[in-house]
């Protein structure tokens, strides 16, 4: 991959800087949550221009369709204007393997999932369903082929669908890392050793809870990340206190025992997701700083997908009536 210099991205980060200033603030997002219909959420959006269709659209319960919409006009924009439009493929890949997750679930556990694919992906869904299903997948990354090929020889010999995540999960960052490494670009390649180390972590606890074996955990981790395996190994069989105390000496110590704990009480990861979307939150923020350079491009797509998650909490609340406080808990910290 040729890597651009620096004066390269002087004219998309002049871009980036001016269209960040249509982020969803703080007061935008406490506007949402304060609203006292989805309706009037709803046009919020529609005023901040989302998706292409933001005057079409009338219904708040089609909020779905703006947000699918803004996530390609992200990705369109970001092509469009940078010297490596190719490093985005490490995005753009991802939501693919994230297809194949709900493709392969929808087929095993006979349910469409059809709401939850993504259209911003280099295969389109509808492709990548049929080669899933004809069990033709010539046409993909071999990281992706390899791990769907293991996904469907595990659920066969097993009936367990959470296989399926740790399986697909441990295979996107790792072509995820074979990406970044490509690309040489430092905080490409730090950013995706964050993914690993937080999904590493959370792996850590389905696997601990699902009480599989250790060859079990060493096939599915990720290797590339700052945490040493020997981590995971050592605390699989032993009360979570240990992995607790073990994470204090690495850089996400403090937010992953309160998110712990709370697994541990509530047997869910929703708080410890929340946490490590915060945590690369203020990971993609050092990219403010740079004056050229992808970082501030990486740094708009990841703020821009985290503002989507941040508007579906908000939407699905209000569409289902949840209280404004437990709206905001749910809340994941915003980018402006």
């Amino acid at each position: 991959m040729t890597v651009a210099n620096d004066i390269q991205y002087a004219y998309a980060v002049a871009r980036i800087r001016a269209i960040e200033r249509r982020l969803l603030d703080r007061g935008k997002i406490d506007r949402m949550v304060d609203a006292k219909s989805p309706e009037e959420a709803f046009k919020i959006l529609v005023d901040a221009d989302y998706g292409y269709s933001a005057g079409e659209v009338s219904s708040a319960f089609e909020y779905e369709t703006l947000l699918r919409e803004e996530q390609k006009k992200v990705y369109k924009l970001l092509k469009e204007i940078a010297p490596q439009p190719e490093i985005f493929n490490l995005f753009l890949e991802k939501n693919d393997f994230h297809n194949a997750k709900v493709i392969l679930k929808s087929e095993f556990l006979g349910r469409e999932f059809d709401d939850i694919l993504m259209d911003a992906g280099t295969i389109p869904a509808s492709k990548l369903k049929i080669m899933i299903k004809d069990r033709n997948m010539t046409g993909m990354p071999s990281t992706m082929r390899k791990a769907i090929e293991e996904s469907i020889d595990t659920f066969n010999r097993t009936g367990d669908p959470q296989s399926i995540d740790l399986i697909l999960d441990s295979a996107t960052y790792t072509h995820m890392k074979e990406i970044a490494e490509r690309s040489q670009v430092k905080f490409l390649m730090d950013l995706v050793k964050v993914f690993i180390d937080l999904t590493n972590i959370k792996t850590f606890l389905r696997v601990k809870r699902l009480k599989k074996s250790w060859d079990f955990l060493n096939k599915i981790l990720i290797p590339g990340g700052r945490i040493d395996f020997k981590v995971f190994i050592e605390y699989l069989e032993t009360p979570l206190e240990g992995f607790i105390e073990a994470l204090k000496y690495t850089p996400y110590g403090a937010f992953c025992e309160e998110g712990i704990i709370d697994y541990q009480n509530t047997g869910s990861l929703t708080k410890l997701e929340k946490l490590t979307d915060n945590y690369v939150i203020q990971f993609i923020k050092k990219a403010k700083y740079v004056a050229f350079g992808i970082e501030p491009l990486v740094a708009y797509l990841m703020a821009k997908e985290n503002e989507i998650k941040i508007v579906r909490i908000i939407m699905v609340g209000k569409i289902n009536n949840i209280s404004n406080e437990i709206i905001r808990e749910r809340l994941r910290e915003a980018y402006v």
